[in-house]
């Protein structure tokens, strides 16, 4: 990694079918031409863990899948884009064993590593981030063509800015 440089980084789980739509993004992301300084990644951590993945890149991309709850009326394969310091959903970002995204970034500022300045989340609304398989549902498949289609656009923003 280089100063000025992005990580576009898909998370999820590749066995909970919907859960694994932010690895694919990723792995298909990686198959296009990519502006220069641009790093893509796949991962299955979260938490304190993501400091080691994001340290040093001045921007990052994340993009996951969302499991609302129950009184938020997301339809199944919508996108939501958040800076980090709106992101308070999603299992893999809060829960008992793992602390926030905003937190985890914030305590790598406090200990003095180099954190990136812009955090983005695609977060796609999922059917099912429980059942196991490999598929994702019709709707998911459909948002992670339009999502990588989003990252494309950002990154070639990106590149024409700097």
């Amino acid at each position: 990694m280089t100063l000025g440089s992005t990580l576009v980084l898909g998370m999820g789980n590749p066995i909970l079918s919907d859960d694994g739509v932010g690895l694919l993004v990723a792995e298909r992301l990686r198959g296009t031409t990519l502006p220069d300084g641009v790093e893509v990644l796949q991962s299955e951590v979260a938490g304190l863990r993501l400091l080691e993945l994001v340290r040093g890149f001045t921007r990052v991309i994340i993009i996951d899948a969302l499991k609302s709850p129950a009184e938020v009326e997301r339809e199944p394969g919508e996108i939501v884009r958040y800076e980090a310091k709106d992101f308070k959903g999603g299992h893999r970002y809060g829960s008992a064993h793992s602390i926030g995204l905003d937190t985890a970034l914030e305590l790598g500022h406090t200990l003095g590593y180099d954190m990136p300045g812009v955090v983005t989340v695609f977060a796609i609304e999922a059917v099912d981030v429980e059942t196991f398989g490999e598929e994702l549902s019709p709707p998911v498949a459909a948002a992670a063509e339009r999502v990588l289609g989003m990252i494309a656009a950002e990154l070639a923003a990106g590149a024409d800015a700097a």
